[in-house]
């Protein structure tokens, strides 16, 4: 049975195994994350994701089967983007290294996390979701937005992974009314 929770202090090198795992699995896949070992994601930030409650991942007997990182960190380069509208810094979730393992893909569990970090988005008070996501990313672009998330344009960020490349930016209004096309009050 999958369940979703909060990843606990001490899982550091299980959840980086399940990056780096996925990493190697999807070299060379046309949709593969621009992720490098020991570059991003690094034990510290899953640390430090871990320690501040902001890390959850989505576990089956044991196996880490997906994971993501939901905190207030809005990268370099986000204040270019024409979001929808004025929403103070800390109403504004930010979701990070939303990933699901290979063996794991096809199954609806990339929609199950999204579900999970709106639920805790709205727990924190936030008004909406934002994320990055390379422009090529096909499956996560369709993910998004057949969620509801909404495409605010291509822009220019720099990572250390990628250096500077357009990444499409897409934002989910969860707080003021409505919902998101699934039935989610907001």
């Amino acid at each position: 049975m999958m369940v979703i929770r909060q990843a606990r202090i001490g899982e550091d090198e299980d959840v980086l195994a399940f990056y780096h795992d996925l990493i190697d699995r999807m070299q060379g896949q046309p949709y593969c994350p621009y992720w490098k070992k020991g570059v991003y994601p690094t034990l510290d930030v899953i640390h430090s994701a871990i320690s501040r409650s902001q890390m959850s991942l989505a576990t089956e007997e044991g196996r880490i089967a997906g994971a993501f990182i939901l905190n207030r960190v809005q990268g370099e380069g986000y204040d270019r983007v024409p979001w929808r509208g004025e929403v103070a810094a800390d109403e504004v979730g930010v979701l990070h290294l939303l990933a699901v393992h290979p063996d794991f893909q096809g199954r609806g569990l990339g929609r199950t996390l999204l579900e999970s970090a709106v639920a805790q988005s709205r727990s924190k008070g936030d008004r909406v979701i934002r994320l990055d996501t390379l422009t090529w990313n096909l499956p996560g672009r369709r993910l998004y937005e057949g969620f509801g998330f909404q495409w605010r344009g291509d822009f220019e960020l720099t990572y250390p992974t990628t250096g500077t490349i357009p990444f499409s930016m897409y934002e989910l209004e969860i707080g003021d009314g409505g919902t998101h096309g699934d039935g989610f009050l907001c």
